[in-house]
């Protein structure tokens, strides 16, 4: 079919159209004779990769039941849930990066991940400690420099034994703002009281 020939150019271009993803599953929904689980993982592959767009979570109504509670769409939903609660060490260890035939041939999986965590970790977070930020991104702490050197300098920073988040309008500390909702004239009859008593 055209659409899982247009999936499989997406992997090897490191493309994404979720249009075309989600037609593809709309199709095999309309004939499940033809439907292929190695292309319904793809398809979630890309879509997990896609994050913090809501991708994943739209096509996965897409995919039956039976197919959701067979590998390796199963280890894909997990894998969502550890990303979205932010879980990031227990996402690295059911990813198996390594070890899982699917995604190890999905290039740019890793770094569209990591991105994705360094997203959440930079609302969340001025600074981190070294060691805790590479335990997070799976990363080797000799290699973090050249890792932040090389792909997200604008976002992030090595202070020290820190890391060190660019500012931004989620990671500040706002000025707390308070209203008052009770005008002299509502108080007045109870400063009368007090001060007749």
């Amino acid at each position: 079919q055209p659409l899982q020939e247009y999936l499989q150019q997406q992997i090897d271009s490191e493309t994404y159209d979720f249009i075309a993803n989600k037609a593809l599953l709309k199709l095999y929904s309309f004939y499940p004779e033809q439907s292929s689980d190695h292309h319904i993982a793809l398809a979630l592959t890309k879509a997990l990769m896609a994050l913090p767009s809501t991708d994943m979570a739209l096509l996965m109504y897409l995919v039956p039941e039976t197919v959701q509670s067979k590998e390796p769409v199963a280890t894909l939903v997990r894998c969502a849930e550890h990303l979205e609660t932010a879980k990031f060490v227990e996402f690295w260890e059911v990813a198996n990066l390594g070890g899982n035939e699917l995604l190890d041939n999905v290039p740019g999986f890793d770094e569209a991940i990591r991105s994705y965590m360094i997203g959440v970790l930079s609302i969340t977070y001025q600074k981190l400690e070294s060691e805790t930020f590479a335990d997070l991104l799976a990363l080797d702490e000799g290699d973090l420099e050249e890792y932040v050197s090389a792909n997200q300098s604008d976002k992030l920073a090595i202070d020290g034994k820190n890391v060190v988040f660019t500012p931004n309008s989620e990671n500040q500390q706002r000025p707390k703002k308070f209203k008052e909702n009770i005008s002299f004239d509502q108080m007045l009859p109870l400063i009368d009281f007090l001060a007749s008593s």
